[in-house]
Parts: structure tokens; C-alpha cells; sequence
């Protein structure tokens, strides 16, 4: 499962239309997660460190010419590459029918016909930038009829386009691993002996080979935990949880789950192994799923320490669905109250204050006093500040200081009152 942030899934980030064109191939690359951001935990009032965020029809596009029996010579390869192009004519809607028809063929051809067109490619006068999208089209579906041949074909483009090709190589090396872990593996550990992978950077991180260590570790947490372990092992300690957190946690079995568990607690620096429960609690969490957190705190024995943090993310991945898609509304923080009283009753307070601050930035309907209005009458049901001072604490009121003022005043102690004075001037 490739996803875009670690918290929210990139479907709920962007409009329908949009949508429909960013999930095409050739995006992908520039869409991909950015696994190495670090979030921010707040328990107790402290921070937990994570070891280091239509035009009018103008004219009637042509249609683009596939046919399965001569699909290099048939296609019109140039307005295919501009596709996504503000130049290529027509609507919104009358562009995305065309480049729906142009993924559906592409997704029909056999695996020699993608073969035979990416070799085509080269015989035609195009830009680098149009055979680079092009290429980055056609290998998507090449790499789910045969990702071994994908992968061994455009092994050079690991270093000189990490960033696009290279990047998708890495869904190759999965789906090459679930059919055959030994040779993927030593083609991985090939790669790296050759200096594939070498980083130019000066902390020494490659962040692409942590791509490929990320997807050979979905198949080995299943069915070679102690080879996960040692390659775990090999990668410098302050890259290991980056790795693991690129995996898609809530696609696992319980097995692999405890197998993870087991790797972040025996593997990951200590300052970090609460940033890993919080990225868990993050994706279980983002649905709806607190059951579903509370299933594997329980499965894995998680202190509480381990549940306070995901208990923090859980709560934030959630009402920032929710903000995305529609609104926050009392019920949804009712709902959520008895499930913080176990999970992290020392907390509770804080983490809604919290979560609602950073829902309130993500735009849309919830805004700044949407989520202001919820704070207070948590103040009035609980009967402490520790859900309105954690929301004055946060970058939202700092975006809002006027609105923020107002909200300091109902604070209840005096000094507090004082203090948040002085520290939003």
C-alpha cells in the first residue's frame, strides 16, 4: 500500500477532480510519502522527541489512438505525455476521460506489448521530460505483470531519477519479494554491494535505499522475522525507524504486527520507540479506528508510555479526517473521551486540545473557531483547562492571537492567565 503522508491517507487531501489526475502514474513520484517527517508527541505537557509535516471547452481533444494488435506504431506517444498538461485542449472532464481511456489500455496491454513500447519510446523525437513521463506510465502496470523485469530494466535509474523511476522500482522489489524473497533479497544486497545505494549526503542517510529496505521488509516480517531483524540491524540507528514507518502498518496481520513491535522495541533508539507507537496509532487510528488501536495495544502489551502515544496521534490522524472531509462535531468528541480514559487518562485533556488545534489548520469547513467553541465546552464539561491550554499552546492560536486573546481570559487560573499573556505577544 504506497501512501503520501503517515498520518492521512492523500485521498482525503485533495478535491475529486484533482484527485482523479494526481493518482495518475507518471505523478506518483512527486506525490510519494515523505517518510522521514517526524511528529511531534505531547504527553504531559512535554515533547517527545522523534529523533531528529476548468477551463470552457475550447476545442475537442483528439482521442488518443491504442490498439492491442500495434500498440507502439497506434499510439500518438506526444499528446499522450501531455496529458496532465495545461496546454492539452478541453475541459477538466473531457481531459480525464481521455486519460482514463489511455491508463485503461495501457493496464490491457501484455507484458511484450509494454516491453515493445517502452523500446519504441526510444526511436521517437520527444523531450526528456515527455519519454521521462512516458516511461514512468508505462512501467506502473509493466511492474505488476513482471516486477523482476521492471525492476532489473531501469536498475540504472535508481541513482540518476531516485526521485520518479527509481522510486517506483521500489514496488517492484515488494511485489518481485512476494513471489520470490531469496532472489529479490540477493538482488537488493547486489545492488548495495555495487554502491547502488551509496548516499552522497553528509549524514550518510539514503533515503531511497530505505525505500527498497522498506519494501523487502513487508515480506520478510512474514516469513523470515530473524533475517528482518538483521537487516534491520545493518542500517545506522537513527534510519531505522524511518524505514519501518514507511511500511503500511494497518495492512499487516497480527503476526507481522507483533514482528514489528518487536523490531521497534529491540531496534529503535529509545528516544524514539513512542514517535514509532505514535505512527502506528496514526494510520489505525485515521478512520475511525480506535477499536482497532486498542486491539493491538492490547495484542503487543504496550506500557503506558506506548499508549499515550499512540493514543496522541490516534486522536489527531482521526479529527483530521474528519476536518477534510467535513466538520468535527461534539459527538465526535464524545466518542472519543471514554476511549482516552484508558488509553491515556493523564492525558485525555491535552490530547483533544491538541487534536483539535491541529485539525483546525488543515482548512475547509472546521475552522479556528469551530474548533475554539469545542474547547470551551470541554472546559465547561470537564471542568479543568487542560484541553483549552493545550490549544493555546499550539501554532493555531499563534496563527489566531486576536481570537486567542479572548480565549486566555477563560482561563482559570490566574498565573496560567498571566503566562499565556506574555508568551503569544
Amino acid at each position: 500500500m504506497e501512501r503520501i503522508l503517515p498520518c492521512l491517507k492523500i485521498t482525503h487531501l485533495i478535491p475529486p477532480v484533482i484527485a482523479l489526475i494526481t493518482v495518475c502514474v507518471w505523478n506518483m513520484a512527486e506525490l510519494r510519502s515523505q517518510a522521514s517527517v517526524d511528529q511531534e508527541i505531547s504527553v504531559l505537557q512535554s515533547e517527545i522527541s522523534n529523533a531528529s509535516a476548468a477551463g470552457n471547452l475550447r476545442q475537442r481533444p483528439q482521442p488518443v489512438k491504442i490498439t492491442r494488435s500495434a500498440p507502439t506504431s497506434d499510439i500518438d506517444w506526444q499528446a499522450a505525455s501531455h496529458l496532465t498538461d495545461d496546454s492539452y485542449p478541453g475541459s477538466d472532464k473531457s481531459r480525464l476521460q481521455a486519460l482514463a481511456d489511455f491508463q485503461k489500455k495501457l493496464a490491457d496491454m501484455s507484458r511484450e506489448e509494454m516491453i515493445a513500447a517502452l523500446d519504441h519510446l526510444k526511436t521517437l523525437t520527444l523531450s526528456p521530460e515527455e519519454r521521462r513521463k512516458l516511461e514512468a506510465t508505462i512501467l506502473e502496470p509493466l511492474i505488476k505483470q513482471d516486477p523482476e523485469y521492471a525492476l532489473k530494466r531501469f536498475a540504472d535509474r535508481i541513482g540518476s531519477d531516485p526521485d520518479g523511476v527509481g522510486w517506483q522500482l521500489g514496488t517492484a522489489l515488494r511485489d518481485w519479494a512476494k513471489k520470490d524473497l531469496t532472489g529479490a533479497s540477493a538482488w537488493l544486497d547486489h545492488q548495495i554491494a555495487e554502491g547502488k545505494f551509496d548516499s552522497k549526503t553528509l549524514d550518510g542517510n539514503s533515503e531511497i535505499r530505505g525505500r527498497f529496505e522498506a519494501s523487502l521488509m513487508e515480506s520478510l516480517l512474514s516469513e523470515d522475522p530473524a533475517a528482518a531483524a538483521r537487516r534491520l540491524a545493518e542500517i545506522p540507528e537513527d534510519q531505522r525507524r524511518e524505514i519501518l514507518q514507511q511500511l503500511a502498518f494497518d495492512t499487516l496481520g497480527a503476526a507481522e504486527q507483533q514482528v514489528y513491535t518487536d523490531l521497534v522495541r529491540g531496534l529503535i533508539p529509545v528516544a524514539e520507540r513512542q514517535g514509532s507507537f505514535a505512527d502506528i496509532g496514526a494510520q489505525l487510528g485515521a478512520d475511525g479506528g480506535y477499536n482497532r488501536v486498542t486491539a493491538f495495544l492490547d495484542a503487543v502489551k504496550a506500557s503506558p508510555a506506548e499508549r499515550a502515544a499512540a493514543a496522541v496521534e490516534a486522536a489527531q490522524s482521526r479529527f483530521g479526517v474528519l476536518a477534510l472531509n467535513g466538520n468535527i462535531s461534539q459527538q465526535d468528541i464524545d466518542s472519543l473521551k471514554p476511549w482516552l480514559a484508558v488509553q491515556a487518562p493523564q492525558n485525555a485533556g491535552k490530547i483533544i486540545g491538541k487534536a483539535l488545534a491541529e485539525a483546525a489548520q488543515i482548512g475547509g469547513k472546521f475552522d479556528y473557531e469551530n474548533a475554539s467553541k469545542l474547547v470551551l465546552n470541554d472546559q465547561r464539561t470537564s471542568g479543568n483547562d487542560d484541553s483549552l491550554t493545550a490549544f493555546l499552546k499550539s501554532y493555531s492560536a499563534r496563527s489566531n492571537l486576536e481570537q486567542a486573546t479572548d480565549l486566555i481570559d477563560r482561563i482559570s487560573d490566574p498565573q496560567q492567565r498571566e503566562a499565556f499573556r506574555k508568551s503569544l505577544k
